[in-house]
């Protein structure tokens, strides 16, 4: 079955762009497909009006005929004033008054108005002036984040090789991410004595370091630094020296997460071997914050361990990444939880958290598509509603709208009550005319459409942050309500309404549990164990050979998180948390570059969904998106 299908990054659903726009999205080119827009105008309704004279007018504008997209843009944004497609026509004529250099309101109105209801193509160009006005501001971190909305907003569009080769080139001119500025010469007074104790430390004058470090203790007892200067004092006495070949290993091996604990482990053997030089030392934290701190300090101040990997949960994590940071020892950690990077700057995450997940989604959903309105439904679980409360976050943070929301328990098998929620099928309402409608239907006339209650949907799709498991019910669940779902109609005009989910989506048992309703599906991962590229391809065939088993994003990670602390550890300055900011992968597996500023990761996400009966690629190798 054809995926959804773009070429300006359009959306179909109850609320947005009609089926007419689709059709001109099948035209041979873009001025093409302006002309059958304009021939639908005669015959539209006032609601679908606007978004003819929307996409029509950025059809020109791709043509190169300004005259034309001018006037259509001004047309709705003057005429149209409650209807969506309003906004997003102020972005079209902010990105033709720009004339490829915006500045004062131009700028602006570019940074302001909502991503929802604008095509994809018109947000991609909005994202390259806003990147190119900041680089030429100085302000680089900006100009990565709109190159970054500019790429997914172009992803799976006819302009997306265009747009390429700008962010491309845009990227080229920044140049690689910088570390930070070295501290002011104005440093508190501890702060520069145990910045001193450090370099004596990574000198290994254990000398200097018990002479300074005692008297750290002595004058600055109640300073932040005080356990690391303690620390120091242990190594100092035990004379072990920080090894930069050597990297700790901090995982539970038995109890309740052996499993994925072992998994890990095995990905960072595999992949210290293919890189050789790195010597490990592997300990067990028993899945406890307690077990985690001793093997921590066990593997530095005895082992003189480098960086850490590890731990996997979130209690441990934050139970034991203080003591990373007092030992002043890189960690990077595979939980999801994002509260752990508030420990300090020697804690780095590069593990894919629920809110990078929601906005990779989101820069599609919202950047590509012009999708704004959507339904939540979420089982009654801490984790299923952490993740409702940050995609509702995160979708009006980008002038988006929850417009349902309903939950479950996390038990539930039957959830046909949850659809009659989101579609708001009010029967006491409608009583009457459906009635009506059934006694006329079984007299043999009438109206069958008007004898049912079908969902009332003003959304573009519902986010499901659950199982496959449970979510192929709930799949099921709405095609019984009637719900458009997959590739399920009910009625022959129904559009069909987006089913949106995270990386537990990505398991060939969604696809096979969900059939015909989780077809065209939207959910995103690190990593898909199909890709093509050679890296993943070895990797892939190398974790096959060791486990017999498929690989999954908690290997990816592993595999690539030690890559990344291998190059840091081999690069030329002393501050191996520095060296990690500078870190650029070019091939992670999981997508990894790197490492923000904020230390968290820095990576490229795979869109899924599911076609021909299995998970495969939204966009590039594999899928028939252009």
């Amino acid at each position: 079955m054809t995926a959804i299908w773009f070429i300006l990054g359009l959306a179909f659903a109850a609320s947005g762009p009609p089926i007419v726009v689709k059709k001109a999205a099948e035209a041979e080119n873009a001025r093409a497909a302006a002309a059958q827009l304009e021939e639908a105008e005669a015959t539209a309704t006032p609601d679908e009006l606007g978004w003819i004279l929307l996409y029509a007018a950025e059809y020109h504008r791709l043509a190169g005929d300004t005259g034309p997209a001018r006037d259509g843009f001004s047309k709705v944004a003057a005429d149209y004033p409650t209807h969506p497609a309003r906004e997003p026509a102020k972005v079209g004529l902010a990105v033709l008054n720009a004339e490829g250099k915006a500045s004062g309101n131009t700028l602006a109105t570019l940074e302001l108005i909502s991503e929802g209801g604008v095509p994809g193509s018109l947000n991609a160009d909005r994202w390259l002036l806003v990147a190119s006005a900041a680089a030429e501001a100085n302000d680089p971190k900006k100009a990565r984040e709109a190159l970054r909305r500019a790429e997914a907003s172009a992803r799976g569009t006819r302009e997306a090789k265009r747009v390429q080769q700008a962010v491309d080139a845009l990227r080229t001119k920044l140049g690689p991410v910088a570390a930070p500025a070295s501290k002011a010469d104005s440093r508190p007074a501890d702060l520069a004595a145990i910045e001193t104790i450090r370099t004596e430390v990574r000198a290994a004058r254990f000398a200097d370091v018990s002479r300074d470090a005692e008297a750290f203790k002595a004058k600055y007892a109640d300073s932040p630094f005080a356990r690391e200067a303690d620390y120091a004092s242990q190594r100092a006495a035990k004379s072990t020296p920080i090894r930069r070949n050597v990297v700790a290993v901090v995982l539970p091996l038995t109890g309740d997460y052996a499993i994925p604990g072992g998994q890990l482990r095995d990905a960072i053997k595999m992949s210290a071997e293919a890189l050789g030089g790195i010597e490990l030392v592997v300990s067990d934290t028993g899945g406890t914050a307690d077990g985690c701190t001793k093997a921590v300090e066990k593997a530095v101040l005895d082992g003189g361990a480098a960086m850490i990997l590890g731990p996997l949960t979130k209690d441990e994590t934050l139970g034991c990444a203080p003591t990373a940071q007092a030992l002043h020892t890189p960690m990077l950690v595979f939980t999801s939880t994002e509260e752990v990077l508030a420990v300090g700057d020697q804690v780095f995450r590069p593990y894919p958290s629920v809110s990078e997940q929601i906005s990779a989604l989101l820069d599609d959903m919202m950047g590509g598509r012009g999708w704004g309105r959507f339904a939540i439904v979420n089982p009654k679980t801490p984790f299923g509603e952490g993740a409702a409360k940050a995609f509702q976050t995160l979708v009006e943070a980008r002038g988006g709208a929850i417009a349902a929301h309903t939950d479950y328990e996390p038990t539930a098998t039957d959830f046909r009550s949850v659809g009659k929620v989101l579609g708001k099928k009010d029967y006491k309402a409608r009583a009457s005319e459906y009635w009506a409608a059934q006694a006329e239907v079984k007299r043999g006339g009438g109206d069958p459409t008007k004898a049912t209650l079908r969902p009332l949907v003003d959304y573009d799709a519902i986010f499901n942050p659950d199982g496959y498991q449970r979510s192929a019910l709930l799949a099921s669940a709405l095609a019984f309500e009637e719900y458009p779902i997959g590739s399920f109609r009910p009625h022959r005009d129904d559009v069909g309404l987006g089913l949106v989910g995270l990386n537990a989506w990505n398991n060939p048992e969604w696809a096979r549990r969900g059939g015909d309703y989780v077809v065209d599906s939207l959910f995103v991962d690190a990593f898909w164990s199909g890709d093509p590229r050679p890296t993943v391809r070895d990797f892939v065939g190398r974790w096959k050979d060791r486990a017999k088993g498929d690989a999954s994003v908690v290997e990816a990670v592993g595999w690539d998180a030690l890559r990344v602390a291998a190059a840091a550890l081999k690069a030329e300055g002393p501050d191996l948390a520095t060296n990690l900011l500078a870190v650029d992968l070019a091939d992670g597996v999981s997508g990894l570059h790197g490492f923000t500023a904020e230390r968290s990761a820095r990576r490229d996400w795979t869109l899924l969904t599911v076609r021909d009966g299995a998970v495969a690629p939204l966009y590039g190798a594999g899928s028939d998106g252009q």
